[in-house]
């Protein structure tokens, strides 16, 4: 890990990146379903464990990808299994969101504010 790390809410000291009452219903309602699904079958995965299984279904949609020419068309199929692939991603990420208090929306808003400021400092080098 040799890249910067920037913190997303300097401000509030991360309080504006949490899971809360101003967090997307639609969010909140897929984390509530998660946990719930993840409890009712006795699973505690911690967020090393997490964070592992999640590059393992990141490596899975790399796979889809692997032979392929750049702009080679996916196959029904490969869009599927895309779909299905990145929603294990989505999953894991979701839970280890639910697990750190952070709201996936508002940490993925964040980091787009900071990336639309760092590419506008880098044009006006």
């Amino acid at each position: 890990m040799n890249g910067k790390i920037h913190n997303l809410d300097p401000q509030h000291h991360g309080q504006a990146l949490l899971l809360d009452e101003t967090s997307d219903p639609a969010i909140a309602a897929m984390i509530a379903a998660l946990v719930k699904d993840r409890d009712s079958r006795g699973w505690h995965h911690d967020l090393k464990n997490l964070a592992m299984a999640l590059n393992v279904e990141a490596s899975e949609v790399m796979d889809i990808f692997t032979w392929k020419d750049v702009g080679e068309p996916l196959s029904d199929d490969e869009k599927a299994h895309t779909a299905e692939e990145l929603a294990d991603v989505l999953i894991y990420t979701f839970d280890m969101c639910a697990k750190l208090g952070l709201d996936p929306l508002k940490v993925m808003q964040a980091k787009h504010r900071l990336n639309i400021t760092r590419h506008h400092d880098v044009d006006n080098s």
